[in-house]
């Protein structure tokens, strides 16, 4: 799981992101219903951006693994649905990348 680990600090350096990323915990509380091959488990959004998100969870994930999530936002009457794919996993979580989502 930890294979591909760089400590956060270093990610903000090494990373030029396509999509910028909007902070999501410190203003809602919003958790995802997570589904992989592996089991269900709940995980707060920390971050999120039109192509992707971070999820906080000690969840065991790996780099290249897929994944289902569905979240709300508070206050919107939509629900997120997503497949994507694990593109990073650090000791604080794990980075998703959307490959297709939809609002219900």
């Amino acid at each position: 799981m930890y294979g591909n680990f760089i400590p956060n600090a270093q990610i903000e350096n090494l990373e030029r992101r396509k999509d910028a990323r909007k902070s999501v915990n410190g203003q809602w509380l919003v958790v995802a219903d997570c589904q992989t091959m592996e089991g269900d488990f709940k995980a707060p959004i920390n971050n999120i951006s039109s192509g992707g998100v971070f999820i906080d969870t000690n969840q065991r994930l790996f780099v290249g693994q897929e994944i289902a999530i569905k979240f709300d936002f508070p206050g919107v009457r939509k629900t997120i649905m997503a497949n994507g794919e694990i593109v990073r996993t650090s000791f604080e979580g794990a980075g998703v990348k959307f490959r297709m989502f939809f609002q219900k």
